[in-house]
């Protein structure tokens, strides 16, 4: 089964992603690639566990006034893209997503490209 993670931003949007990876990483029958922000704490983290990653633009919606937040209206739509040519390469079964900001360009590429999506937001 080739599976999909996204999320990020905190390790509580992480975490979970891990104790999947801890609890099947020793079966063959998985395949997972984890997709990020490129300068993210999750990086860090999946890179450490040997899982295969790959960033995409995305926005952040800052909830005081930045000229950030205009210019990451134009992030996203990038990161779709990218999205979706990732996920069509790696043909996912399904997609996995835990939360933040990052997962939101995955998410979207996987329901375009009618993939079975599973979220999880707390």
């Amino acid at each position: 089964m080739r599976i999909v993670l996204t999320g990020g931003g905190t390790a509580g949007h992480i975490l979970p992603h891990v104790a999947i990876i801890e609890e099947v990483k020793n079966d063959k029958n998985y395949d997972f690639l984890y997709i990020g922000s490129k300068d993210g704490l999750e990086k860090k983290i999946i890179e450490k566990l040997k899982i295969p990653f790959k960033s995409v633009l995305t926005g952040k919606l800052r909830r005081y006034f930045s000229w950030q937040n205009f210019l990451d209206l134009f992030k996203i739509p990038i990161g779709i893209l990218q999205s979706i040519f990732i996920l069509k390469k790696f043909n996912p079964d399904v997609i996995f997503s835990k939360g933040g900001y990052v997962s939101v360009p995955v998410v979207i590429a996987g329901f375009f490209l009618r993939k079975r999506i599973v979220m999880k937001f707390c």
